[in-house]
């Protein structure tokens, strides 16, 4: 017999997960809790860049998920060579200003989407805020939001009648996509990881993992040069709700590069899978070239 329990009690109960977290020990911050569109003064050590071709990708994804559209090449971009920098009194990873419609990234994240859309969205909404509908709703899958970004998002209260479910009541699948060469030579591989509800009835995942931060999704690439692996962790427990039926998705990329690292993918053959809750996928075969 399945017994319900509040949304919190289900979450602190979890043993601790042992896998790579990608991202989401992310210690800074992608826009403060008001800082997104202070006018302060660009960052001492900030140099102009051109948007790498892949950007135009990712603003029409964001547009298509936020409802919303814009003029990407009316955007300033910035970077900073450190891997932080100070903004509003805190320690950041990128963030959108919108007096002069532009955005500051540290150089390390320039080529994270999920970073990047971030801040794309920002200057869709054209709102230094995070809300919930769009970061923790329908932009979800493709874009970063922790912990300052949930704070900023309000409270969430689970509706009622739900069931505490482990993973393996749900679906997992992932498909595994090598994209054509964009324009300037980059080339990505995407990984669509899907978790499927199959009931009539919402469900809360009693997901394993440490009680503040239980894993989500997560991905496996094993290939000719070693292997990576990480996820996601649940910053606001919406991740670990899933409506009657509904699907939840999360998009992992890797460039592809010489070398294998946390955040791209060398030329060769690799086995991949995806997970939710530590609920995998079975591999498939997916043939990287340049």
């Amino acid at each position: 017999m399945r017994t319900e329990v509040p949304v919190a009690a289900a979450i602190r109960r979890r043993p601790t997960w042992s896998c790579l977290v990608r991202l989401a020990t992310l210690s800074v911050v992608v826009c403060g809790l008001a800082g997104c569109t202070l006018t302060a003064p660009l960052p001492p050590n900030a140099e102009r860049f051109a948007p790498p071709v892949v950007y135009a990708r990712w603003w029409a994804m964001t547009e298509a998920c936020s409802g919303r559209s814009g003029d990407l090449a009316s955007i300033l971009w910035y970077s900073v060579p450190s891997p932080q920098f100070m903004h509003d009194g805190q320690e950041a990873a990128g963030y959108w200003e919108s007096r002069s419609n532009q955005i500051v990234l540290a150089k390390m994240y320039t080529d994270r989407g999920a970073v990047v859309r971030h801040e794309m969205l920002h200057a869709l909404l054209r709102t230094g805020s995070h809300p919930r509908a769009q970061f923790l709703g329908s932009c979800a899958s493709i874009v970063l939001c922790q912990e300052t970004c949930v704070k900023d998002a309000g409270p969430w209260h689970a509706p009622m009648n739900y069931v505490v479910l482990p993973p393996d009541s749900l679906v997992v699948t992932s498909r595994a996509e090598l994209l054509p060469p964009e324009a300037d030579g980059q080339r990505w591989l995407e990984l669509h990881v899907s978790v499927r509800n199959p009931r009539e009835r919402a469900v809360v995942v009693a997901a394993p993992g440490d009680p503040l931060t239980p894993p989500t999704f997560g991905y496996d690439l094993r290939g000719p040069s070693g292997g990576t692996s990480g996820g996601d962790v649940a910053t606001d427990s919406s991740a670990l709700f899933i409506q009657p039926f509904e699907t939840k998705q999360r998009l992992f990329e890797f460039q592809v590069a010489s070398d294998l690292t946390e955040d791209h993918v060398s030329p060769g053959k690799y086995l991949v899978r995806s997970g939710y809750a530590l609920l995998w996928s079975a591999y498939e075969a997916v043939t990287v070239s340049p």
